[in-house]
């Protein structure tokens, strides 16, 4: 009696153990990232306990990924006494390295130093990438000015250049990467500095400037700032965009049904009477307007808060004092 107990105690504490032993096994990942130049077992499992630090493979360059099979592992760990559980039935891990991204427009900086060697760089060029948008990636710790231009070549009848650059990708290792593009000369214009909605004036503060290839700057497009200030946007208009005359209008001083002060003017006779506005306008517009006595409606140019002059002809509307 006492040994079938005692058996029985045995089977007991045997599955209590096994089901701990169970429970505390390293779960394998199905995708992990790494932020270094190595990938070691503790990447690549949950709740690893040994063996954490033997190494695996050499890592991806940043940004890329690459993949372990699960049976590699077992392989590995077998060696070193590592035990773990595949309860997902993984057959492979998908191993990212994580870094920090560079476009190859925010490689400007590294070419204009090549073109100033050249003595062929200066305030009047712009560069401008045929892959502006494609990216490089970098170890986290780096910055663009860790990218050296190993070969640069420049036409100057075409302005186009190419650049062969080395980009670091940790543990003091580099790849090449090629970028392509041209210089340009470009014109400044006055553009916003934040977005500007309509019925809100234009002030010196709100405006600050932007290069853009000259080629690309239409006869339309404003490049005196002095004919943003004191116009408000006929619609929203947002920072850092090209602005064209029909993008504004002078802020409304005389709204539609107003009353207002017609002045009329010609030589040595001066009138005014009281009359309503039949269209609204800003500084400088020509409304129609109706004369309360005569109810007859007419022309005018708006000078002022609530003031118009009448314009009698396009030699008269000429001559106006409407400064």
């Amino acid at each position: 009696m006492k040994k079938i107990i005692y058996h029985g105690i045995f089977l007991i504490l045997s599955l209590v153990i096994t089901t701990k032993v169970a429970l505390a096994l390293a779960e394998v990942k199905s995708s992990t990232i790494v932020n270094k130049s190595t990938v070691t077992l503790e990447d690549l499992f949950d709740n690893l306990e040994t063996g954490q630090d033997i190494w695996v493979m050499n890592a991806p360059d940043p940004g890329k990924n690459t993949t372990v099979s699960t049976r590699y592992l077992a392989n590995l760990t077998k060696q070193h006494n590592v035990y773990w559980q595949n309860s997902r039935n993984i057959q492979h891990i998908t191993i990212t390295r994580s870094g920090k991204s560079i476009k190859h427009g925010d490689l400007k900086y590294i070419i204009e130093q090549e073109l100033d060697k050249l003595n062929l760089n200066n305030k009047k060029k712009g560069i401008s990438f045929n892959t502006k948008n494609s990216v490089l990636y970098m170890p986290e710790n780096s910055a663009v000015e860790d990218i050296v231009i190993k070969d640069f070549n420049f036409n100057k009848q075409t302005g186009r250049f190419t650049a062969l650059i080395s980009v670091p990708t940790g543990d003091d290792k580099f790849t090449s990467e090629t970028v392509s593009g041209k210089t340009h000369l470009i014109t400044f214009i006055p553009v916003l500095n934040k977005t500007i909605l309509p019925g809100q004036q234009i002030t010196a503060r709100d405006i600050t400037s932007a290069s853009l290839p000259t080629g690309s700057v239409g006869q339309n497009i404003i490049r005196d700032k002095k004919q943003l200030i004191g116009m408000t946007p006929v619609r929203n208009l947002n920072a850092d965009m090209p602005l064209r005359l029909s993008d504004l209008e002078q802020p409304t001083i005389v709204t539609r049904g107003q009353l207002i002060n017609i002045l009329y003017q010609s030589g040595k006779i001066s009138l005014s009477t009281i009359g309503k506005a039949i269209e609204k306008g800003g500084y400088g517009d020509v409304i129609r307007v109706m004369n309360n006595q005569t109810h007859k409606t007419i022309d005018a140019v708006i000078i002022g808060q609530g003031k118009v002059q009448v314009v009698t002809s396009r030699d008269g509307f000429a001559q106006l004092n409407i400064q």
